[in-house]
């Protein structure tokens, strides 16, 4: 019996994403990062070697040759040419981010100089003044190239909003129209407006930021709250948005005689009109493309299998955005999944060997696997992790996601419905209800533990870890022990290398 049951797509899928994360610091000749590379696929060929499936290594190899080279391609495509003089742009304001005394306004629909543009950019404009979502602006500026990688991290709303350039301008230089609305704008901003009519603002900007993902209207307060107490993956358009719908559509659709083709089309159209309004950000493609392969296996009557689904949605995100590999929301979303498919099962036994009640176990084994999931990344971008953050989860992800559920009920029922509005707030006192528990367990400043800051190479050795764990790997407990130790132990002397150099 093989000890790994290779899965071409899941293994070119890590193999892709490690040559992508390490292609920078390669070509910066970090010799820790290189050493590194070095040794995971020396070991690599002596597995392969021992196993007599050497071709699996060259094809894995060759991956990880062309997810370096198509760094760079990612790169050099997002950025533009250089403008030296200043330059005439007419745009339309696709989001609006206020500040204390200036806006920072993400221009898309693109003329520079007459000429049209298929990238957006970003005006910082001092002053207090009303602009709306829509609106066309006009003026005269230079260009500065976005720097993606400063010393403050990655820069990934750049990124993900296609906006190569940014630009500053006083407020006596520009020109502000009357513009349009695109569809999605159209019914976000009518699904606020409708909430902000029967509830309260905070509320209202919560429910929009969850069903959404749009966080212009979200209380940073709140949204603070959720991250110290360790419930920001709550606000996150994520997987759980997509299961959700899915399992909600689907039990309507089996009432119907439809034939199975039939059902995924409708499904597809349905959750690719969702992800549209969410402005395809880069967890919720994930969890459509997971969510559609997975239709897809029982319309053609084929074995889904969770590794390559995972990994085929990796590399068909990264083919078109190669930079969504640092971004904190791709990262934290494949992690979440990857976790709950390696370790949510044996954490379930474990936990059944306490002879706890079989939901409470599963449900405790899924958030744990989450939470695990989240510790090496959340360890990149913040250095505290709130120790009742299992036990708050715990308590109110499922509570959470039936208020989810009855939101996509019930909101579009009183729509239609005014009349019914009054039952609206039922969901002001649900979401006010984990606001509230998320403020606690938040503000309990001595309930935060610091937390080792990770870097790349411990990141990678921990999910590495997490691997070997699974049932994936076909060892036994004390040999698993012992590789996980290794490669732990590898993982820090590495960190440790980087930090004296």
């Amino acid at each position: 019996m093989r000890k790994i049951n290779f899965r071409p797509i899941f293994y070119s899928a890590v193999a892709f994403v490690f040559a992508l994360i390490f292609a920078r610091q390669i070509f910066d000749f970090s010799v820790v990062h290189i050493l590194f590379s070095i040794f995971v696929f020396a070991c690599l060929f002596v597995f392969c070697q021992k196993q007599k499936c050497l071709k699996r290594f060259a094809l894995i190899l060759c991956v990880f040759i062309i997810g370096i080279a198509y760094y760079f391609v990612g790169f050099y495509s997002f950025m533009g040419k250089d403008y030296k003089e200043k330059v005439f742009v007419n745009a339309r304001v696709c989001a609006i981010y206020e500040g204390t005394g200036y806006k920072i306004l993400t221009l898309d629909d693109v003329e520079i100089n007459g000429e049209a543009k298929n990238f957006n950019v970003s005006l910082s404009i001092s002053g207090n003044f009303q602009i709306d979502l829509g609106n066309i602006i006009l003026f005269e500026s230079k260009l500065n190239k976005v720097e993606l990688f400063t010393e403050d991290g990655y820069k990934s709303y750049y990124y993900k909003n296609n906006t190569p350039y940014k630009s500053s301008s006083n407020l006596e230089d520009i020109v502000i129209k009357e513009g349009y609305l695109k569809l999605d704008e159209k019914i976000r901003q009518y699904f606020t407006n409708f909430l902000n009519n029967y509830l309260s603002k905070d509320i209202s900007g919560l429910i929009t930021t969850v069903m959404f993902g749009d966080e212009t209207s979200l209380n940073p307060e709140i949204d603070n709250a959720y991250m110290d107490s360790g419930m920001a993956h709550l606000l996150a358009v994520s997987g759980m948005h997509i299961v959700l719908i899915v399992t909600f559509v689907s039990y309507f659709l089996n009432k119907t005689n439809l034939k199975k083709w039939l059902k995924f089309l409708l499904m597809f159209l349905f959750v690719f009109f969702f992800t549209y309004l969410c402005d395809f950000t880069p967890s919720i493609v994930r969890a459509l493309v997971m969510s559609l392969i997975f239709s897809m296996s029982q319309v053609v009557g084929k074995k889904y299998d969770k590794l390559n689904s995972i990994g085929l949605c990796a590399i068909l995100i990264l083919l078109f955005k190669p930079l969504y590999v640092f971004d904190a929301g791709f990262l934290l979303s494949f992690a979440c999944v990857f976790c709950i498919f390696t370790l949510t099962k044996p954490l379930q036994k474990t936990f059944a060997k306490l002879k706890l009640n079989y939901k409470f176990s599963s449900s405790l084994a899924l958030v744990t696997s989450v939470q695990i999931g989240l510790i090496p990344i959340l360890t990149v971008y913040n250095n505290n992790f709130n120790i009742f953050s299992l036990a708050i989860n715990l308590l109110c992800v499922p509570f959470f996601e039936f208020a989810f559920i009855l939101t996509f009920v019930l909101v579009p029922v009183c729509m239609i419905l005014p009349f019914l509005s009054f039952l609206l707030q039922i969901l002001e006192l649900m979401f006010a209800t984990v606001t509230l528990f998320a403020n606690y367990v938040g503000s309990l400043s001595w309930a935060n533990l610091p937390l080792y800051k990770f870097n790349d190479i411990l990141v990678i050795t921990s999910y590495m870890a997490i691997f070997i764990c699974s049932k994936f790997i076909n060892l036994k407990a004390k040999q698993k022990t012992i590789i996980c130790c290794f490669v732990l132990s590898f993982g820090f002397l590495c960190t440790f290398v980087i930090g004296l150099s």
